[in-house]
Parts: structure tokens; sequence; C-alpha cells
């Protein structure tokens, strides 16, 4: 009886591996969109955090009380309060005027010299990002896939204006995603652009932005038949909320949510097996909340850390295969925590990030940003 059972999962296991490598190439639009749902979401945060400032000015609006240590320019880095006031907090002295001059912003400026100073600049900075992705994708009741993904961005933003008690400003992003994703049935090359929007307004220690952008993708799918080749289209939208809770002038804790929806438009095709693959259009929704830790180190260098716990939920995306509709493929949660550095020289920010997956896609991403501030 043992005997008979212990062969009886055998003949089950090797028959549902085969499953899945005779079933992976018509899966392979699901890898394809859950994929995108994850790299737009690094496409957001991305843009939005480098929109919102750097991690100096996350430390408030307390550009008069660093200016006012002589010694500031020294422990602040190349530049301190002698340089630009969007570096460091964009508020005066009284917490509520936007400081619109490019000078010292310390209060011991007379009106009469911020009146000869230049108003600020249409464009206030551009900037250019790289982030690499190493994920192992684990989907529920099916092989996990490795995913290599590339993301290339660049922006510009501008347009500050006081509105109310608060600024708001606008900015434009665009650039390049690439990578692949395999496991032992299928390997997938994928390729394409995408442009956006954004928006933000920020009051004191609170930043709201908001984000839009469309996408195409073109992809080949190498299996066991053959190869495929479709593509994909995709827009969304996204907002970012968080609250500076400044514990020191050095020290602050910024908790916030992220909230996204995507749409991934799906092209049918008739794979290299002769199979007629009719994929419907994704509905892809995730919620994350976070927090993040920023510390000015010294000399102009600052830190911080992060976590954030991404929800996803999907609706729609089902494969029909000869007419037959197969099992949804769903992923689950996952975390990501990391780590950062920055630094201002002159009027350029560069920073330095590593992060870290896991629950529904484990692995390893970091980056770099450039940014250039008029």
């Amino acid at each position: 009886m043992k005997k008979t059972s212990v062969l009886a999962i055998a003949t089950f296991m090797l028959m549902s591996h085969g499953a899945m490598a005779a079933g992976s190439h018509t899966y392979a639009n699901v890898f394809l969109a859950n994929n995108i749902t994850a790299f737009q979401h690094s496409i957001m945060t991305t843009a939005m955090q480098t929109f919102e400032g750097t991690a100096a000015a996350a430390l408030g609006g307390r550009a008069h009380i660093i200016s006012a240590d002589e010694n500031a320019k020294y422990l602040y880095g190349t530049t301190p309060m002698y340089g630009w006031p969007r570096l460091y907090g964009e508020y005066g002295e009284d917490g509520t005027t936007v400081a619109t001059d490019t000078g010292r912003n310390g209060g011991d400026i007379s009106t009469d010299d911020i009146e000869q100073r230049d108003p600020r600049p249409v464009m206030n900075s551009v900037w250019i990002n790289w982030q690499h992705y190493d994920d192992d994708v684990k989907f529920k009741g099916y092989d996990e896939l490795n995913t290599d993904t590339d993301i290339i961005m660049l922006g510009l933003a501008g347009g500050e204006a006081q509105r109310g008690i608060g600024i708001s400003e606008w900015g434009i992003f665009g650039g390049y995603v690439g990578g692949a994703q395999e496991n032992e049935f299928i390997n997938i090359d994928q390729g394409g652009g995408y442009v956006g929007l954004y928006t933000g307004y920020n009051i004191q220690q609170f930043n709201l932005s908001l984000a839009a952008n469309i996408g195409a993708l073109y992809n080949n799918a190498q299996n066991e038949y053959g190869g495929d080749e479709f593509a994909n289209m995709w827009a969304g939208a996204a907002l970012n909320a968080t609250y500076n809770i400044a514990l020191d002038d050095t020290f602050t804790i910024q908790p916030g949510v992220y909230a996204g929806y995507t749409w991934i438009g799906s092209a049918n095709y008739i794979s290299a097996s002769g199979d007629s693959v009719a994929n419907q259009n994704f509905n892809m929704f995730e919620v994350a909340p976070g927090i993040r830790a920023i510390k000015h180190i010294g000399k102009g260098w600052f830190g911080f850390i992060n976590f954030k716990y991404a929800f996803m939920m999907g609706h729609g995306g089902d494969v029909i295969v000869n007419g037959n509709q197969l099992d949804d493929l769903d992923t689950r949660d996952y975390a990501e925590y990391g780590i950062g550095i920055e630094k201002s020289i002159d009027r350029f920010n560069i920073a330095l990030n590593i992060n870290r997956r896991d629950g529904g896609r484990s692995g390893w991403n970091g980056g770099f940003n450039l940014k250039y501030i008029f």
C-alpha cells in the first residue's frame, strides 16, 4: 500500500512537471504583466522621490538654524546654506513663506537684497537615474522565474510656485526598460520605453506627489517549441504621500504610503506550437505603506534606510488557449528594505541605493541617481 502511494505521488509530480513545461509558453504574457507591474512601481516611486527633492530637503525648513552656524559650510559640505534653499528646505524663517532667493536663506538678508536677486528659475533640476533588479518571482502553484531588469530614467522638473501655504511643481520623465525572465522552460527577452508626467504639492513637512505614464514593451519568448513574439502596452497612475517628522536638525523619520494602478494591454497571437493564445487585459492595483529614516552623517553626507510592504491585487488578465481558459497565476505580496547615501557637490546631487526584496519577489536591486539643480 505504501509503495503504491509513493508511486502515485511520483507519477502525479512528473505529470505536473510536464504540464508546467508544456504550458509555460502559454503563460508568457502573464509573466510579463506581473513584471510590468513590478518595474512600473519602481519607475513611479523613483520619479516621485527624485522630484520631491533631496534627502537634505527632507530634513525640513530649518535653513535659518543651520546657516547661523559659522562652521556650516564645513559641516554641511560644498553647498551649505550659502547655496540654494531647495537643497535644504524651501521655507523661510517664519516656516510658511516660500524662499525665492538663490542665496542664503537665513533670515539675515534684507528685503532689498532679496529683491535684487533673480527669481527662482522656470526649470529647477534635471536628473538621470539607473536601476537594476535581480528578482526571483514566485507564482502561486507554478514555477518561479528569475528576472533581470534594467531601468534608465531621465527627468526634468520646474514650475515651482506658491499655492496657498504650500509649493507646487511639475515634472516630465521618460526612459528605457529592458531585461529577461527565465526558468528551465522559457526564456523571455523584453525591451521598451515610457514617458510620464509628475506634479507635487508640499506644505512644510507634508508632501503629496502624483504621477502618470504610458509605455510599450516588445517581447521575444523562447521555449521548447520555438519563439513567440508579441507586444504589451501599459498606462498607469500613482500617488505618494509622505510626512517628515524631524527628531532633530540632522535626523528625520518619513512615514508614507504609495498607491498605484496599472492597466496592461495584451496582444493575442498564434504561438510557435500552433496554439491560439488570447490574452485579456490586466488591471493591477497595489498599495505600499512604508517608512524612511534620513540622517545627516556629516560634511554634507546623508544616509537613509527605508522599508515598505507592497500589497498586490490583480483583476482580469485571463489566458484562453484554443478556446480553453487557463488557471489564473497570482504573485504574492512582498517586502522591500534597503539603505542609501547621498551627497551634494556644488549644484550636483549624487545618490546611491541598494535594496532587498522578500516574499512574492525575492532578490536584490540597486541604483544610481545624478541630479543637477539650477
